[in-house]
């Protein structure tokens, strides 16, 4: 299997990588971890045109999105994070046509079948449970990663939000989500440096601000520093290229009922360690 990797909100790059052999157009919605917003209209018509298959991840924003309403041939989610939002298993779903669902489970050549990737009956069914409050815990996900974004771009820390004007692809996301589940509950934020990162994921969590983790879409917030942790894999100058800094924050913001009180302790977490200057609040 042959894989060239590109920006996937440069429909042009996209469509200048197909080759002959290819078969499949495959991205996230929602990109981990720079939050950047592919335009899937867009980019089934590039993949119908050319008779290709798209594929994508939704796990940053179930609800929120619908891909298959958009043109996705198949779409994929990591159970794992906010549809069973309790972190207590692991699990993942590949949703697609009849046809292509029985291929994967085909006896004699299909992946989900040989590869073995079949779930338990007893986290299925904690899965399934847990799914029927997917739409209220979204909808706060959602409006608290707004609050807090909202406030600290006003703040002066470098926030990047799909809810936020200044975000690139915020158009797109607009134009192609599902307005009643908002934004999605993940934020990132950039403090200048690994060392900064560090000290406010440890103080937040000494605090009882959320917790130091990779996961996401855990009922309580979990932050953690994608260049040295989930994206570490990639390449220093790759990340440089990407905007992928080393103090860059990606938060997966909890359902806190109070979150004008996290705004305000996760503000004290920053002046005190002095990434955020007082001179700068804005009232």
């Amino acid at each position: 299997i042959e894989t060239s990797f590109l920006d996937i909100t440069d429909l042009d790059a996209v469509e200048n990588a197909i080759r002959p052999n290819t078969k499949l157009i495959y991205c996230e919605s929602v990109s981990n971890p720079l939050l950047e917003v592919a335009d899937i209209s867009a980019l089934s018509r590039i993949a119908k045109k050319n008779k290709l298959l798209l594929a994508v991840d939704n796990t940053f924003s179930p609800l929120t999105i619908t891909p298959a309403k958009l043109g996705a041939d198949i779409v994929i989610h990591s159970l794992t994070k906010f549809i069973n939002g309790t972190s207590d298993c692991v699990a993942g779903v590949v949703c697609g046509t009849t046809e292509f669902c029985l291929g994967l489970k085909d006896v004699n050549n299909g992946a989900g079948m040989l590869l073995g990737s079949t779930l338990d009956s007893l986290r299925a069914s904690s899965i399934l449970k847990n799914m029927r409050t997917l739409h209220i815990r979204m909808k706060k996900h959602s409006e608290n990663a707004q609050f807090l974004a909202e406030n600290f771009e006003r703040d002066g820390i470098r926030i990047v939000y799909p809810g936020l004007s200044s975000h690139p692809g915020h158009l797109i996301m607009e134009d192609q989500m599902n307005p009643e589940y908002g934004y999605g509950g993940l934020i990132t934020m950039d403090v200048g440096s690994l060392e900064n990162a560090n000290a406010l994921m440890e103080l937040m969590q000494e605090r009882k601000l959320g917790y130091l983790a990779v996961s996401l879409g855990f009922y309580k917030t979990l932050f953690s520093a994608p260049g040295s942790s989930t994206s570490s894999e990639i390449p220093m100058e790759e990340q440089q290229e990407m905007g992928l800094g080393n103090g860059l924050i990606r938060f997966s913001i909890g359902l806190d009922d109070d979150i004008e009180r996290t705004y305000e302790l996760m503000k004290k977490c920053l002046l005190d360690l002095n990434i955020l200057d007082i001179k700068n609040i804005k009232v």
